[in-house]
């Protein structure tokens, strides 16, 4: 049966029954690719009857020392293969799943970098000071507030229409994350004023996107990058090295440092596993610093 076929099969398994979105979709196209040319350079043909346990555990080498892929990559790529024939096995395509001795590389627990607190004002006053044209000033800071002030990813903030805002409740509901979930978040002033002001200068909406580009579209994602690198150079912050996500880790990590409970932060940001909000735990180290350095050391 060829290998090929059959991924193709796993792909609208995926798709359809467990409603992948289209990023999974093409992260699982890409990773296909690169054991297919694995494959290939090792002269195995593409069969579902010709991949082995040891097959498999080649091409984990090949990602490590071949292709050099940092322990993530090869981590991720392991796992996306590990689906695949894990769907093989329980459509009964495979009796026995060559896959399952391979173990994925233990994910690396990194301290998120976040965008610090004195750091993030100087980015949301941004927009009132560097905004091209006047008539962008509402709508830019309306984009900044909603990275840094409900924890929503980039794909996130675009999908956002008016509808999802219910500003007698003063609440946003994310309708588009990872697998397609939906989450509700509290809004917070000033937030929840600037979009209602923002509202005001659409009305009558033609689209119901909450950030637009300049034609009236829903703003692409290379015009909401660029825009955002544009605030963080005007902010002084251009070479921190901070990125879209970092308003991400911002939200969460402030959070946590102001006593806001693990299972909470969860909620918000939407995670299924609890193991990746954990991870910001680790940024009150500095907060616990301070207190542990009010230890009376002359006792």
């Amino acid at each position: 049966m060829i290998l090929k076929n059959c991924y193709d099969d796993f792909l609208d398994y995926m798709e359809a029954e467990k409603n992948a979105s289209k990023a999974t979709i093409t992260s699982y196209i890409t990773d296909y690719k690169v054991f297919s040319d694995f494959l290939d350079i090792v002269g195995i043909e593409p069969r579902v009857d010709t991949i082995t346990t040891q097959v498999l555990r080649s091409y984990v080498s090949f990602l490590k020392k071949h292709k050099k892929y940092a322990n993530e990559t090869v981590r991720r790529k392991i796992n996306s293969l590990s689906s695949f024939f894990n769907f093989l096995y329980e459509t009964e395509y495979i009796d026995k799943n060559p896959m399952a001795p391979i173990k994925a590389p233990k994910k690396e627990q990194r301290i998120p970098i976040y965008i610090k607190e004195n750091e993030l004002k100087r980015l949301l006053e941004a927009p009132e000071k560097y905004a091209r044209f006047p008539e962008h000033r509402l709508r830019d800071k309306v984009m900044i507030q909603l990275l840094v002030f409900t924890g929503a990813r980039r794909s996130e903030v675009l999908a956002l229409n008016f509808d999802d805002v219910d500003f007698g409740k003063k609440t946003i509901t994310i309708l588009k994350g990872k697998g397609n979930k939906q989450r509700i978040i509290p809004l917070i002033e000033p937030l929840a004023t600037d979009l209602w002001e923002y509202l005001q200068t659409r009305l009558p909406l033609t689209n119901h996107a909450i950030i637009t580009s300049d034609r009236g579209n829903r703003m692409s994602v290379g015009n909401f990058q660029s825009l955002f690198r544009r605030y963080l150079e005007k902010s002084g912050l251009g070479n921190k090295g901070y990125t879209i996500h970092k308003c991400r880790h911002s939200f969460a990590s402030l959070l946590y440092q102001n006593g806001v409970d693990i299972i909470s932060i969860k909620e918000l940001l939407g995670h299924e596993d609890l193991n990746s909000t954990k991870i910001y735990t680790h940024t009150n180290v500095n907060h616990l610093r301070k207190q542990v350095e009010k230890f009376p050391v002359g006792l």
